[in-house]
């Protein structure tokens, strides 16, 4: 696997975005099309290209904050900042040594507080005698949630880090974690987090389907957005908007991170910053890669409790939707005729964007859909796609190629991350493997979590555009995304 350092790349579209006419530009998470003024898009293309940051205030400051929170611009790589406003708090069920090697990734001058969360032997007469390292110990493990707020309590700078034991970090990541902290409106930073090589099966599921890497593209975080989450194995976070939210949820032990930040979206933004790479120890043994991914999956229900319809395994327009739900319920070719008549209707729907544009995005919102209702399929509706295939055979076809489709978008959006090399795109079968066992085990936690919740929401997709439909307003396929 290769995985990108910081480039000098500047300002510059992301990928997948489309520059229309009349300074109209499609693409971001969520899918939508912008128009900008002339002015806006004189703005726009003196920044593209340049590595300079416009001055706070200044409507090119405005516009760039603008754009790159819908997904459509992509910042330059930052220059590391002073860190003497950051703690970093050290969660750690686990050995001194692991400790040790994080320890020698931070700054001696950052401080640090370590939360030993019922390790044996205790982990303090261990540990190297740093300056500004205190240690909090728990006799028994309260789980990474309560660890964290324990070590936050110690804190007394406005900058907080999450540091876990198992992960080491990339040179100057907490002066680029501080300089992204920098931009209008960020609350908290998290940067990519990639699989140390490890042989055997472990080391191939985390490589190719571990949850921790989130791809190579910067991005808002939040529900509906190109990173929906990030992992608190490394994040900074503003202690002052974390206390103002209560920090960690200490009842749950897996979905805390995702929990923690989507209730601090709701105050700022969440940045996912690649140009920082972490490296994460990968698990000892296959059976507990599968277990944490079914544990991952065991999250949904609660998150679904505690965030009401926010969590939804799919989210595409019924326009685009339709089609595919007609022809793997109907027929195929019922689902091809209103597949063509929502794509030639397209204009209607977009009077202000020109036809042949209409189109075209009503033609990529199809496939969208394909692959997000592919996905949906198997993640996590795996056990109910399977019961169908079996017992209705006719729909096998349309079923098997959109869950190819699927595939086929998780393969893309590997390669585009760099979670895929050349050699690994040879060993195509190991791939799959992985993928499929990934599934099953995040599927079934799924449904496991849903019964312990007595809470079935978690697996319904969100269908959006229903209410203009009972109006007779719909929208068109080009909404999908």
């Amino acid at each position: 696997m290769t995985v990108p350092g910081r480039t000098a790349v500047g300002w510059r579209l992301a990928p997948g975005v489309v520059r229309l006419r009349d300074g109209r530009f499609a693409g971001g998470a969520p899918f939508r099309v912008v128009r900008l003024s002339e002015r806006g898009v004189r703005e726009l293309d003196s920044v593209l290209g340049t590595a300079a940051v416009p001055a706070a205030g200044t409507s090119a400051a405005a516009l760039i904050t603008r754009l790159s929170g819908y997904g459509l611009v992509l910042a330059p790589a930052r220059t590391p900042m002073a860190t003497a406003d950051v703690t970093v708090v050290i969660p750690a069920l686990s050995t001194a040594d692991a400790v040790r090697q994080v320890l020698d990734r931070i700054p001696k001058d950052v401080a640090v507080v370590v939360v030993d969360d019922g390790s044996t032997p205790a982990l303090e007469p261990e540990l190297p005698n740093r300056p500004g390292l205190s240690v909090v110990r728990h006799d028994t493990p309260r789980g990474p949630a309560a660890a964290r707020n324990a070590g936050v309590r110690q804190a007394h700078t406005r900058w907080v880090v999450f540091l876990d034991a198992d992960v080491l970090p990339d040179p100057d990541w907490i002066g680029v974690l501080r300089a992204h902290a920098q931009d209008t409106g960020v609350v908290a930073v998290a940067p990519r987090v990639v699989s140390l090589p490890k042989p055997g099966g472990a080391g191939l599921m985390e490589r190719w389907s571990g949850a921790l890497d989130l791809g190579g593209t910067p991005s808002d975080v939040g529900p509906g957005r190109g990173v929906s989450f990030v992992p608190t194995a490394v994040l900074m976070v503003d202690r002052e908007v974390f206390d103002q939210v209560g920090g960690f949820a200490e009842e749950l032990h897996v979905g805390e991170d995702v929990d923690l930040v989507w209730r601090m979206g709701k105050i700022g933004r969440v940045r996912y910053e690649p140009d920082i790479i972490c490296r994460h120890r990968p698990r000892p043994t296959l059976a507990a890669v599968v277990r944490r991914r079914f544990d991952y999956g065991t999250s949904a229900a609660a998150l679904e409790r505690r965030h009401p319809g926010t969590l939804r395994h799919a989210d595409v327009s019924i326009w685009s939707f339709a089609p595919w739900l007609l022809g793997v319920v109907v027929h195929p070719a019922a689902g091809l005729i209103a597949a063509a008549g929502t794509a030639a209707i397209a204009p209607w729907g977009m009077r202000e964007i020109p036809a042949r544009d209409a189109v075209q995005l009503a033609a990529r919102g199809h496939l969208l859909a394909a692959a997000g209702l592919g996905r949906y399929l198997v993640r996590p509706l795996w056990p109910v796609t399977l019961a169908i295939a079996v017992a209705v055979p006719a729909r096998r076809k349309v079923l098997t190629a959109v869950v190819l489709i699927g595939t086929a978008d998780v393969v893309r959006r590997w390669v585009a991350m760099d979670r895929l090399d050349p050699a690994g795109l040879a060993a195509a079968g190991k791939v799959a493997a992985a993928s499929v066992l990934d599934d099953a085990a995040y599927s079934l936690g799924v449904w496991e979590g849903c019964r312990r919740e007595r809470n079935w929401k978690a697996l319904l997709p969100r269908i959006r555009d229903l209410p203009q439909l009972s109006r007779g307003r719909g929208r068109s396929a080009g909404t999908a995304r």
